[in-house]
This record gives structure tokens, sequence and C-alpha cells, in this order.
């Protein structure tokens, strides 16, 4: 004859529910955290380097009217000489963890003291101070400085971004 074991109480059992409900909820919450941790949840931007500056402004060059000669550096920086010389720089903001876009908003936040005056409609955002303008493209920076410094924004230079800053986006 078989012996069955007594049915546990109630109460044990409701503690049991509770103890293994507990217990999934350290497991996932430890899963997470781990996720956290190791990136997952992380957004890493759209640009993983910087690409070729003077190839990447080819497209645009039209949007100057006159005739521009890019010529490249070994910092990946373009020159373009026309009218105007016009020098283009890229970088790419990469943190550990977290948010790329941010962190790369928050570098150019860092430049507000200089007294930046924001331009709409440039990037996901972009500034002008001086003879510089200054945008961000998911988490790529990009700085187009234009000398001799003209005495305020050229319509052709401004086009010229704008595309620039669209064909990065697309």
């Amino acid at each position: 004859m078989e012996t069955l074991a007594p049915a546990p109480a109630p109460g044990r059992r409701r503690l049991r529910i509770i103890l293994a409900v507990v217990l999934g909820v350290i497991v996932l919450g430890g899963v997470a955290l781990a996720a956290a941790l190791g990136g997952v949840f992380d957004d890493k931007g759209k640009f993983t380097s910087e690409p070729p500056a003077c190839d990447s402004l080819e497209p645009s060059l039209p949007q100057l009217g006159a005739p521009y000669q890019p010529a490249q550096d070994d910092k990946n920086n373009c020159d373009l000489s026309g009218t105007n010389k016009i020098t283009i720089s890229y970088v790419v903001v990469r943190p550990p963890h977290g948010d790329a876009p941010a962190a790369a908003s928050n570098k150019l936040k860092e430049l507000s003291p200089l007294g930046l005056k924001a331009l709409p409609g440039v990037g996901d955002e972009a500034y002008r101070w001086q003879d510089r303008t200054y945008f961000r493209v998911s988490n790529l920076l990009v700085s187009v400085t234009v000398s001799p410094q003209p005495a305020g924004p050229d319509p052709r230079v401004q086009a010229f971004i704008t595309d620039v800053a669209q064909r990065l986006a697309a």
C-alpha cells in the first residue's frame, strides 16, 4: 500500500508561491541589470567611425555655387579652397555606456558659454558662432569654419551645410 504525503498546509503553499514570485523578480532584475551594464539598452548612434571627409562633402559642393577644390588632410578634415576657405571636421562621440546621440549633444552644449546661436533645420541640432557652424547628426559632430570670417551667414554656405547634414542623416 502506498502512503501519500500529507498535503501542505494552506499557509506553506502560499509561502512557497510568494518565494517563487520573489525569486523570479530577483532573477529578472539581475538579468535586466546585467543587460543594462553590458550595453544592451544603449543607443550607440548611427556612426561607428568618421566618414571620409572630402568624399562625404563632394555631392553637396554644387550648393556653394562657385567651384571649390577639396583637399583632405591626415586628420580626416576637408579643406575647400574657392571663394573662401572652408574647413570641415568630424568627430564621432562613442561613450562606453549610455546614449551616444545625447552624449554628442552634451558635447555641443559645452560650447554654449561661447555664445552660440541656434541654427534650426540643420541636422539634429546646430549652432553658429562667429565664423563657425557646429552641427550634430546622431553621434557625429561636425564643425564648419569659413575664413575669412564673413560679415554674416552666406546663404550658399548655409545651403551647403544644410545639404551635408541631410546627406549624413540619410
